[in-house]
């Protein structure tokens, strides 16, 4: 009934969901409900449930809002009703699912595996019957299932699977996702809240119904309840106590009416993390056993409602009124009471004994530490957090406190939970010592700061790294000199220091070869590149795991060398993806999109860069993000579509509030190249002269030598020669005595430029380099025509507009036939390829079939539904004009070349 009044005035809501219903042959969604307590979002998942009836499977699970409960508890929740499909899985999956769950043991799955897993059998099951899953009070689920349903929320837009959550608008949490939509559920409007009111207990007395009027304020549960207790309030200031903490005491009130076994009952249910019924009765008694615990007063009242062998309460404010009344002795006598009735439940009794215990017990935090331990094998490393801070709490030593304070924060960090980082590094720092705890607070330290400080800290952290290995540490040596040499990179290449760091590495004895390359490429990148592939040579495929291919590929990226990076990097991508490592996934294919790009192959850039946009800011990485927001725009910007590329620029600048160099320098790059597109020479060279001002936030020595061929382009169009020639001559020596191949270019396309000469320049091989290499040929050609050699300019210009056709430089290409017509050669239209058509996913799609994987195997490298991959091929065949897949494998190896 309360479900059933609560509608009033939800129309447009029920339109939105019933839309998502009846779509759901064809494909899924996912909504979230956002709103305040009692607005009605628990009951619009109750009317989908109704309205959904037998054409849907229904899955459900709800949030707690007790601070306990078991990783992947309450996907398990949703999963359960489905498991018996479990032998559709690969066995990889199944087995995910199987440890995820408790189920077996073995090798911990990594969460975007156990996420894969649970889209693959909902995929499965969907296949039968559609599926409706509802989460409500997600914000209260355990993080590991707010991971995966959050995974899954952005993933089932192909699958028969519709998927709804209701949230808290002042609660964080992870589907609150710009990836996900969302509608907000604001309270009612005067006339639906008088309807509600009336119909629900229309003899109030018109001054009650005032009074209640304005104190619910168009919230239905308001609107329900405290006509209950209105005697309470008349007389009262409501605008004095919030709606909540009324509501809370509306309820306090009725339960206040119950008698001492059935109130036992609600203080037992509002701390367990489970809903069964038996465990509960179970506790309940060992706290009053001569009082046989009762449910039926409470489902009276309507406070609960009893399910079959499950209870849950009417509404989690009902649960939070349960819990305010509780003091601390009476919460402890329930803990201990849940941790007596589930002594055969180690995992789930371990957390009740914690919430019962008064003093520090160094058994139980051993107990709680070996609970952390067994989560990070079960894939859920965000919950072993809050196992290890709890562990910590109730350790009986400092120094076993220290030790897990330090785990904890460090895992906090890792896992992108950057606030409860923040507070347990506050708390580390008032249980160190000196010496190797102090050492070991300073990596927090950079794990909270690691992307600002100036050459100070660089000197600091290289201290810290000889320290570290005098006391034996040589692992976390190894991180500061990285950290260090990274901070170089980042701040602006080719300073003194970077040299520093490589002199320290060395006379510290780092042998390691991917950590030597790194360390070569981010302190000194202009002299490192022959260096570096030496070192990469070294390391033959077969004895590179993923994180050594990531780290030698990051060194070949930051030193110029993109012809190996990209393949190191494809390498890496490969390995990553068949590990499920999404966090650095997004990494490394925001470095390939950025190697595929200098690589002239655009179309895999742009694939590589979305791919890495929706990873990064699904694992929260907004540097990386940012990075690859703007290689996706340094493409649309060379294909001229330049309304989409100033949209990525200006995204990747709201991600960047504190300024980062690396990311102020590509923005740069990426506004340069729309001006230059469109004309505005003076503005692109304002642009790129950025890169070169010590002063500013955009200075990037690399960069800066990375793009002078864009620079002397822009000059020579502006009148600006002799400025470009001056920036030029400024750089560091370092910079303009570079060994890089890339660096060395655009040198030599500057110089050529700069002071038309171009045989050096055109006498050089730049296969490496097809964008820059027809950008030669074709500022050659305009040099030959303008200076009345209009036959030889001819043969430039057609190359360069050939070429340019190639990449998809549209501007360029326009700009090429403009000189060629100049020229006194016509030059036709390019043909229009269709494989432009496809979209990013379906040009990585497309890769893998030419590959010869199966739907199953794309599915997995791109963290989607296999259905999904067979949706995106339905749709690409008639775009590309073909019917089987050998014609797509040629059309893709075609396009690869």
């Amino acid at each position: 009934m309360y479900a059933q009044r609560s509608l009033v005035g939800r129309a447009p809501e029920q339109a939105t969901i019933g839309g998502l219903l009846d779509r759901a042959a064809d494909g899924g969604a996912a909504l979230v409900i956002r709103g305040a307590p009692g607005v009605g979002k628990s009951a619009l998942l109750e009317w989908a449930a109704t309205t959904a009836g037998e054409k849907f499977r229904l899955l459900r699970a709800a949030g707690s809002v007790t601070e306990f409960g078991l990783p992947y508890a309450a996907l398990h929740q949703v999963m359960r009703p489905v498991l018996g499909h479990r032998n559709r899985l690969t066995p990889k999956y199944r087995l995910a699912l199987d440890v995820a769950f408790g189920r077996t043991s073995g090798a911990p799955p990594e969460a975007s595996t156990v996420a894969m897993a649970a889209l693959d059998l909902l995929a499965e099951a969907a296949a039968d019957r559609p599926i409706l899953l509802l989460a409500d009070d997600a914000q209260w689920m355990d993080v590991a299932s707010q991971q995966t349903l959050a995974f899954l929320a952005r993933r089932v837009t192909a699958d028969r699977i519709v998927l709804l959550a209701t949230h808290r608008d002042t609660e964080p949490g992870l589907l609150l996702d710009a990836a996900v939509p969302a509608v907000d559920i604001a309270p009612l409007d005067a006339r639906s809240a008088a309807e509600l009111l009336d119909g629900a207990a229309g003899a109030l007395d018109p001054g009650v119904r005032a009074l209640v009027l304005d104190a619910a304020r168009g919230n239905p549960l308001a609107l329900l309840e405290l006509p209950r207790a209105a005697g309470l309030y008349a007389g009262a200031n409501t605008g004095r106590i919030a709606l909540t903490a009324r509501l809370e005491n509306s309820f306090l009130a009725r339960t206040g009416e119950l008698d001492a076994s059935t109130t036992t009952v609600l203080e037992v249910a509002a701390l367990s993390d489970a809903d069964d019924v038996a465990e509960i009765v179970a506790a309940a008694a060992f706290l009053a056993p001569d009082a046989p615990p009762s449910l039926d007063p409470a489902v009276s009242a309507g406070l609960i409602v009893v399910d079959g062998a499950s209870v849950r309460f009417r509404h989690p404010l009902i649960r939070s009124a349960v819990l305010q009344r509780l003091g601390p002795d009476r919460r402890r006598a329930c803990h201990a009471a849940l941790a007596r009735a589930l002594s055969g439940q180690p995992e789930r009794s371990v957390w009740h004994r914690a919430g019962a215990a008064l003093r520090p017990d160094a058994a139980l935090a051993a107990e709680l530490e070996q609970h952390a331990d067994q989560a990070i094998r079960r894939g859920a490393q965000a919950f072993a957090v809050r196992a290890l801070e709890r562990a910590a709490q109730l350790s009986a030593e400092r120094g076993d406190r220290q030790a897990r304070t330090y785990r904890a924060a460090a895992l906090a960090y890792t896992v992108g939970q950057p606030e409860n980082g923040e507070r347990l590094r506050r708390h580390h720092r008032d249980l160190i010592d000196a010496g190797h705890d102090e050492l070991r607070h300073e990596w927090l330290n950079e794990l909270a700061d690691s992307d600002h400080g100036g050459e100070q800290r660089i000197h600091t952290l290289l201290g810290h790294a000889e320290r570290a290995t005098a006391i034996g540490d040589h692992t976390l040596a190894t991180d500061f000199l990285r950290a260090a040499a990274l901070r170089c990179w980042n701040l602006s290449p080719g300073r003194p220091v970077g040299k520093q760091v490589i002199a320290v590495a060395e006379r510290l004895g780092v042998t390691d070869i991917a950590t030597r390359a790194q360390l070569l490429a981010y302190g000194s990148p202009f002299d490192s590149d022959g260096t570096v592939r030496a070192l990469i040579a070294q390391v033959p495929p077969a004895g590179r795991d993923a994180a050594t291919t990531y780290r030698l590929a990051h060194a070949a990226a930051c030193a110029g060398a993109s012809d190996v990076s990209v393949g190191l990097l494809t390498e890496a991508a490969d390995r990553i993806r068949s590990e499920g490592h999404l966090h650095t996934l997004g990494r490394t294919l925001s470095l390939l999109a950025w190697s595929a790009l200098r690589r002239g192959s655009w179309s895999h850039a742009v694939a590589a860069a979305e791919e890495s946009t929706r990873l990064c800011a699904e694992t929260r990485q907004p540097f990386w993000e940012a990075a690859s927001l703007v290689a996706h725009a340094m493409v649309a910007a060379f294909r001229g579509d330049f309304t989409d590329a100033g949209n990525l620029v200006a995204a990747a600048d709201r991600l960047n509030p504190r300024r980062f160099a690396t990311i102020d320098a590509v923005a740069m790059l990426a506004r340069a190249a729309i001006a230059s597109g469109q004309g505005r020479y003076e503005q692109a060279f304002t642009c790129l002269a950025q890169l070169h001002d010590p002063a500013g936030s955009a200075y990037h020595p690399a960069h800066a030598l990375w793009s002078l061929a864009g620079l002397a382009e822009a000059a020579v169009a502006c009148g600006r020669e002799d400025v470009a020639r001056t920036l030029i001559a400024r750089l560091p020596a370092e910079v303009r005595a570079t060994t890089s191949p890339t660096g060395r270019m655009n040198l030599a396309f500057a110089e050529a430029v700069l002071t038309d000469s171009f045989g050096t320049a055109m006498a050089a091989d730049m296969t490496m380099w097809p964008y820059e290499r027809h950008r030669l040929y074709f500022a050659y050609g305009m040099s030959l025509r303008r200076g009345r050699r209009v036959r030889e300019s001819r043969d430039h210009l057609r190359t360069a507009r050939d070429g340019f056709d190639r990449l998809g430089a549209h501007p360029l290409a326009d700009r090429a036939r403009t000189e060629l017509r100049a020229a006194g050669e016509r030059s036709d239209s390019p043909v229009t390829d269709v494989w432009d058509s496809l979209s990013p996913q379906e040009i990585q799609i497309a890769s893998m079939v030419a590959r010869g994987m199966t739907n199953r195997d794309i599915a997995k490298s791109l963290f989607i539904s296999h259905r999904t991959v067979g949706s995106h091929l339905y749709r690409m065949f008639p775009k590309l004009g073909i019917t089987s897949r050998g014609e797509l494998q040629r059309m893709a190896a075609e396009h690869e070349r």
